[in-house]
């Protein structure tokens, strides 16, 4: 977890919370693993479709499904594409929250 109790900036003796910045860019780290795990997927996932080209099959219920496949895929690379996009984000949360408390806590450097 990046806050903890006790320390704090401020006055010496402060109580509080304090942010340890290092651990949120551990943090960032991670979620940029995750970020690009869940683009691997979404990259396999389109290999298959496309290898596949039409995997609803030739009768009449495939040919049913096939009215709304399209927009069904669509619909499931968007949301590959949103959740890639907040992963992103909260990354560079992470990041750029790590460097407003390291500098806070190291004003000299």
């Amino acid at each position: 977890m990046f806050l903890r109790k006790g320390r704090a900036l401020g006055p010496k003796g402060a109580g509080g919370y304090y942010t340890d910045w290092t651990e949120m860019r551990s943090g960032a780290r991670d979620v940029h693993e995750k970020a690009e795990y869940v683009a691997a997927v979404r990259d396999e996932l389109q290999a298959v479709f496309a290898a596949e080209s039409n995997p609803l099959g030739g009768d009449q219920y495939g040919a049913e499904l096939a009215k709304t496949f399209p927009a069904q895929k669509e619909a499931i690379f968007d949301l590959f594409r949103s959740y890639i996009d907040d992963l992103d984000g909260i990354r560079d949360g992470l990041v750029n929250g790590a460097k407003m408390y390291e500098i806070a806590e190291n004003p000299d450097g």
